[in-house]
Parts: structure tokens; C-alpha cells; sequence
């Protein structure tokens, strides 16, 4: 969603570079492949509408928590604080750019697994087809969920 004119830097660009060379193997059926697309572009458009809201938040002109009494001058410096961290903070440590990092993961996983799946299909023409046939007629689902608690702990507790 940015375009402060820096080149793009991609998270996962040497895992892209295996793929696009041919030197990656993933092992995954044509399903699979479908939804991890499915996935990768659920989630893209959940962090552009994070990124919608954080910018509306750093352009909010009014908090009314005293920002405008000059006599409260903590409410307009968190005021500002908020806003940077919504959008805006100088040293990049905002939702926004946040979110947009996480965005270009979601982006590389996507074109990770689509230049591999169009190598496979290139290769197995019976995948391919499968592939194609998936892509039409399986169901939209939303993306797995984790199941809730309780974790465990790395010294193999709940605690």
C-alpha cells in the first residue's frame, strides 16, 4: 500500500531466487496449492485493511482526551504519539509500516509457491490439470486456525 519511492526490499528474496532458479522443492498437493493461495490473498487484504484504518487513526483530527488545552500539554504529546504509531513514525515502527512488511511476506510466500506450481505444471501436465480443475470448483474456507490454548512452553509446560 506504501509507495515512499525506496526500492522494494523483499523479505524472502533469496527463497524467491531458489525458486525462480529451480532449486527448491516443495512437496505439496494441487489443493494445497490452491489454498495457500487463497490464503496469502486473505490475508494480504486483511493488512490493507489494517493499514486503511492506521492511516485514518494518523490523520484523526480530534481525540478529545485535551489536545487542544494548551494547559494539558500531555494530552497533545500522546496525541502525536498515537498518531505516529499508527502511521508516520520516523524510525519505521508503526502499524502501517508493520503491516506492510508483513504484507510482502504474504506476497513472497504467494509468489514462492505460484513459480513452483508453475514449474510443476510445466513438468506434469496431469498436475496441471488437476490443478486447474481445484482452482474452479473448491469451496472458499477461511484460512486453518490454530487450535486455542494451552500452549506449550519450551520446558514442555502449560505454565
Amino acid at each position: 500500500m506504501s509507495d515512499d519511492g525506496n526500492p522494494q526490499v523483499r523479505p524472502m528474496a533469496n527463497i524467491l531466487n531458489e525458486a525462480r532458479e529451480g532449486r527448491l522443492a516443495i512437496e505439496l498437493k494441487p489443493e494445497d496449492f490452491v489454498y495457500i493461495d487463497r490464503d496469502c490473498q486473505y490475508f494480504k487484504d486483511a493488512i490493507q485493511n489494517i493499514q486503511r484504518i492506521m492511516d485514518g487513526v494518523s490523520r484523526q483530527s480530534t481525540w478529545g482526551l485535551g489536545e487542544t488545552n494548551q494547559q494539558m500539554v500531555s494530552g497533545s504529546t500522546l496525541v502525536e504519539r498515537f498518531k505516529e504509531k499508527a502511521n508516520g513514525a520516523k524510525d519505521g515502527n508503526s502499524v502501517f509500516a508493520i503491516m506492510e512488511m508483513h504484507y510482502k511476506i504474504a506476497e513472497d510466500i504467494q509468489e514462492v509457491h505460484r513459480v513452483v506450481r508453475e514449474r510443476m505444471m510445466q513438468a506434469d501436465s496431469s498436475f496441471a490439470s488437476e490443478f486447474n480443475r481445484l482452482n474452479e470448483t473448491l469451496p472458499q474456507r477461511p484460512p486453518a486456525q490454530l487450535p486455542a490454548g494451552p500452549y506449550l512452553l519450551p520446558d514442555g509446560t502449560g505454565r
